[in-house]
């Protein structure tokens, strides 16, 4: 009885560490890392949160210029000016297993001065690589982005093994800089049917 009783605790114990649903908490994501069921290079341990990691900027930026183009930069210091949009990078490196994916959130604390963080959301189970991330500034005054800084949180949530893992779809797997998308004809359309408007007002 008692050895039953014990094979169904660790059973219940097993499931609530590593299987249930929801997010890791801050002691779920020691036990993780020191396990290596998640693994995060160049993460600081006093980035970890009650429900989430801070992020910090890397140094490299690619900026969007007026016809759509990227240009890149690598720069400790970085001046976001109001309207301007950036694709950035965070120092992390992360990998993924089949059982965990994550989200990536703006800080409050940078909402308050008017920056939009968006990260495309979903990092998928099997993912690997930085997080880029995509800012805008919303505000009415520039703002100086320093790299090191928290800029965003990390949300790791538990899920049931997945049949086909991120890393064979492989459109940015392993991403070590700002990746522009591969939607790389979007911009260009555009342009095109900019061309066409301004061709039918001229005549």
């Amino acid at each position: 009885m008692l050895f039953f009783i014990l094979f169904v605790l660790i059973i219940f114990i097993s499931y609530f560490l590593f299987f249930s649903n929801g997010n890791l908490v801050d002691w779920q994501m020691k036990l993780y890392l020191k396990l290596g069921l998640l693994k995060i290079d160049n993460y600081r341990k006093e980035a970890i949160q009650p429900n989430s990691l801070d992020v910090h900027l890397g140094r490299q930026f690619a900026i969007q210029l007026n016809d759509g183009s990227f240009e890149e930069v690598i720069a400790n210091e970085f001046i976001l000016d109001p309207g301007s949009f950036v694709l950035a990078i965070t120092e992390e490196y992360f990998y993924f297993g089949p059982t965990l994916h994550g989200v990536l959130q703006g800080k409050s604390s940078w909402a308050r001065v008017g920056l939009y963080v968006e990260s495309a959301g979903l990092f998928d189970s099997g993912f690997e690589g930085v997080a880029v991330v995509e800012l805008t500034n919303q505000g009415k005054a520039p703002l100086i982005l320093k790299a090191g800084e928290p800029i965003a949180q990390m949300i790791f949530h538990r899920n049931l093994p997945v049949f086909k893992p991120y890393k064979h779809k492989g459109h940015y797997q392993g991403q070590k800089n700002a990746a522009q998308t591969r939607l790389a004809n979007v911009i260009a359309k555009a342009k095109q049917k900019l061309g066409q408007e301004k061709e039918l007002i001229s005549k």
